[in-house]
């Protein structure tokens, strides 16, 4: 935010009430009475314009030359956004019927998206075994796929890059070690290489802890008891025939 609506906010003065905006109802033909009215700018969704609002409004604008149409965002080929930046002297309604088009056509980019060079820098600072490219086209992302992989392979790093289908299952594999401290008891007496130690592995906030169970109450807050189990097995034979069995 710039600085003004950080002031604003700092005197508890709301910047987001607008004097000149409001929000359209839900009310049948607001299409046509807003394309009929006063001039005004009218922010519509959806950004494909391939059905909705934002297409009922550039069928009723697009006939007359005193009318703008901004795109502000990326628009996959096939819809109607991107076609109409090609500024086509016709378009296609969603009715089947031609309509001429006279408005005028800009692109202005709002995108939160990032570019190769941003995702390039981001990879370079994480530097992650595995990379998962899921939202894009099939070729633009082919494209970034086979860009990062030239890139790591020229310095010999092992990097797998992944770009699969919608609805295709990824399988990832992640190796780490995992380090438990020895405390208490056991820790008294460093052990030599290849000794075996037993204790408890205490587990808490992803760390490890291994500790005799006499120190669990210190050092882990937790004690112990002693569980004395006896079974009862019903027979139908005699105690002569079940020992005579068993030696």
């Amino acid at each position: 935010m710039n600085s003004n609506v950080r002031t604003r906010f700092a005197k508890r003065d709301n910047p987001f009430v607008f004097k000149h905006i409001t929000n359209v109802s839900g009310t049948r033909n607001w299409e046509r009475k807003i394309a009929e009215g006063p001039p005004c700018v009218v922010l519509a969704s959806p950004g494909f314009m391939t059905t909705g609002p934002s297409r009922e409004l550039l069928e009723l604008w697009a006939p007359d030359s005193k009318n703008g149409l901004i795109v502000t965002g990326y628009s996959v080929e096939g819809t109607m956004a991107r076609d109409i930046l090609n500024e086509p002297s016709e378009i296609m309604g969603m009715k089947g019927n031609t309509i001429q088009r006279k408005l005028s056509v800009d692109y202005i980019s709002f995108s939160a998206h990032v570019d190769y060079s941003q995702n390039s820098e981001f990879m370079e600072l994480v530097k992650p075994q595995h990379i998962v490219l899921v939202h894009g086209e099939a070729t633009g992302m082919g494209r970034l796929k086979a860009a990062m992989q030239d890139r790591y392979k020229s310095r010999d790093e092992d990097i797998k890059i992944h770009m699969p289908r919608n609805l295709e299952s990824l399988e990832l594999t992640f190796r780490s070690e995992r380090v438990a401290k020895a405390i208490g008891t056991l820790a008294a007496h460093p052990p030599q290489p290849n000794d075996i130690i037993s204790g408890l592995l205490v587990s808490k906030d992803y760390s490890y802890t291994l500790l005799d169970p006499r120190d669990l109450r210190d050092f882990a807050g937790l004690t112990t008891c002693v569980v004395t189990q006896r079974q009862k097995v019903a027979l139908g034979v005699g105690w002569d025939l079940v020992r005579w069995h068993l030696e």
